[in-house]
């Protein structure tokens, strides 16, 4: 995160804003009476410092690790508006969430397919695919928009061959990042109620251009946060303890056609990620 930026997010995340946007949600008429456990995190940014931290803690810790296990390994992906927005109005109506597992492409074992995924041979990439509230997949397929030009369908057979080779080549080597017994994530999941939320906030702004999401690491946040912005994020903070420091993650932030964050729509952890929160 540049300074720029931070000191950006300072002004406009402060604890007086965090204060006005919790209680003007609230207040909304047209929203049925949510309760602070309700609280959607597409309303509420990271706090800076929790922001900050998780980047830089998986920049310095398993990013080094992971650039050692092959260059070619990046912290950042980009995702054109079409892409991201197609992702939330293709939701299933059985479905409740999305989920984006962890996966290792290797191109020798798809010859002629996936073209556009070539440019990850051996790396660390994500798909996603529609999930039920039993953790189903909803469809039985996956889909690649990380830095493609178009959306690509994955079948079960080889997303299931990508997510084991990930726990298998790069998931040992990043377990030992994580203070608790359960390793590494092997999926983040968003909820669909999250998505819609975050995409009305998108579309009411002119110029978004395409996402970016970093990947980071949980960090410890009491020393991070003050109350306030505790009380706010504890729908999210509940489900998380001490042992899910370094568990990996994404933060998703919104670019405009100049390439600068869209502030209001950057920031922001909308995962809950397994383990621990699996179905």
């Amino acid at each position: 995160m540049t300074e720029n930026r931070i000191m950006k997010k300072k002004t406009t995340l402060s604890l007086l804003g965090y204060i006005v946007v919790f209680f003007s949600l609230f207040s909304c008429g047209d929203k049925k009476n949510l309760s602070k456990e309700d609280l959607l995190l597409a309303h509420v940014p990271m706090p800076v410092k929790l922001d900050s931290a998780m980047r830089h803690s998986f920049d310095t810790v398993t990013y080094k690790i992971l650039k050692k296990l092959n260059p070619k390994n990046v912290k950042s992906f980009k995702v054109s508006k079409e892409n991201y927005l197609k992702m939330i109005d293709q939701i299933p109506v059985n479905a409740d969430r999305v989920a984006f597992s962890f996966v290792q492409f290797n191109k020798a074992k798809f010859p002629n397919k996936y073209q556009e995924l070539t440019k990850f041979d051996g790396s660390l990439y994500l798909l996603y695919y529609y999930m039920d509230k039993s953790g189903n997949n909803v469809g039985n397929k996956a889909y690649a928009m990380l830095d493609v030009n178009n959306t690509v369908e994955i079948s079960a057979a080889d997303y299931q061959i990508m997510e084991n080779d990930y726990i298998q080549k790069i998931k040992p080597q990043i377990d030992p990042v994580v203070k608790g017994p359960q390793g590494n994530t092997l999926r983040v999941k968003i909820t669909k109620d999250e998505l819609l939320a975050y995409k009305n906030k998108v579309t009411a702004k002119a110029n978004v251009k395409n996402f970016k999401i970093t990947l980071a690491q949980w960090v410890n946040y009491e020393t991070l946060l003050t109350s306030t912005e505790a009380n706010i994020l504890r729908k999210k903070l509940k489900l998380y303890n001490d042992e899910s420091a370094g568990q990996m993650t994404f933060i998703t932030d919104c670019q405009n056609a100049q390439g600068s964050d869209v502030e209001s729509l950057s920031g922001f952890d909308l995962n809950h990620f397994c383990p621990e929160d699996c179905p």
